[in-house]
C-alpha cells in the first residue's frame, strides 16, 4: 500500500522525523502496523495533543457497559412484544426493536475485540458517567413498570423516552470522542443506530395514528 511505513524508511530518516514530528511519532512509526501510513500516525498524535486537557476513559470498559445497556433494552422490547401479542402490528414492531438491539450488542461485542488499543476522550468523565447512570436508572424504572403490564400508548411512550434518552447522547459523544483508529471500526455501528432511530420514529407515528383511528 502506498504510504505504508516501513522500518527501513524510519531508520533511514530518524533525525528528520524526531525534529519534525517528535520522538513519540518516531517510535510509533518504528513499530507501525503493516497497514498504517505515516499520515495516520501523525494525525493520531496531533489528535492526542489537541485533547491533552481532556479526561481519557477506558474504551473497552465503556463498550462493555454499552453492550449491557443494549441487551437490557432488547429484553425490555421483547417483553413488550409478548405483552402486546394480541395487537399483531405492535407486537411485530417491538419484536423488531428487540432484534435490532440484539444486533447492536453483537456488533459492539465484535468492535470490542478490535479496539484493545483504542482511546476515548471526553470533556468531563463525571458528566459522561452521570449520563450512563441516568440511562441505567431509566431502564430500571421501565423494567419494573413493564413487569406489571402496560398499554400500547404507554409502551410507545416508553420507546420514545428510551430512544430519546441520554443513551443516544452517550453514543453521539462516543462517535466524536474515539480516536481515529477506533472511529473507523465504529462506523457500521453508528449507521445501524441511526437507521434504528429512524425506524422507531416512523413506526411509533404509524401505530399511534392507527390507535387514534380506532
Amino acid at each position: 500500500m502506498q504510504g505504508v511505513v516501513t522500518t527501513i524508511q524510519v531508520l533511514a530518516h530518524p533525525l528528520v522525523i524526531v525534529e519534525g514530528f517528535g520522538l513519540k511519532v518516531f517510535l510509533r512509526a518504528l513499530f507501525a502496523g503493516r497497514e498504517e501510513t505515516f499520515l495516520d500516525i501523525v494525525s493520531r498524535r496531533a489528535e492526542e495533543e489537541a485533547r491533552g486537557d481532556m479526561d481519557e476513559l477506558d474504551l473497552v470498559r465503556m463498550v462493555d457497559r454499552f453492550v449491557g445497556l443494549e441487551r437490557r433494552a432488547r429484553d425490555l422490547y421483547l417483553d413488550l412484544s409478548e405483552q402486546l401479542a394480541r395487537l399483531s402490528e405492535a407486537a411485530k414492531f417491538f419484536a423488531t426493536l428487540s432484534r435490532q438491539e440484539e444486533g447492536h450488542a453483537i456488533l459492539l461485542s465484535r468492535v470490542r475485540r478490535e479496539i484493545s488499543r483504542g482511546r476515548f476522550w471526553t470533556d468531563s468523565k463525571d458528566l459522561h458517567l452521570a449520563s450512563e447512570k441516568a440511562v441505567d436508572e431509566l431502564l430500571a424504572e421501565f423494567e419494573e413498570e413493564v413487569r406489571h403490564g402496560v398499554s400500547l400508548p404507554r409502551a410507545l411512550a416508553i420507546v420514545e423516552i428510551i430512544e430519546g434518552s441520554e443513551l443516544d447522547l452517550v453514543f453521539d459523544s462516543l462517535n466524536s470522542s474515539v480516536d481515529l483508529r477506533s472511529r473507523a471500526r465504529f462506523e457500521r455501528f453508528f449507521a445501524l443506530n441511526q437507521n434504528h432511530s429512524v425506524y422507531c420514529r416512523e413506526q411509533v407515528r404509524i401505530l399511534r395514528g392507527a390507535a387514534h383511528a380506532r
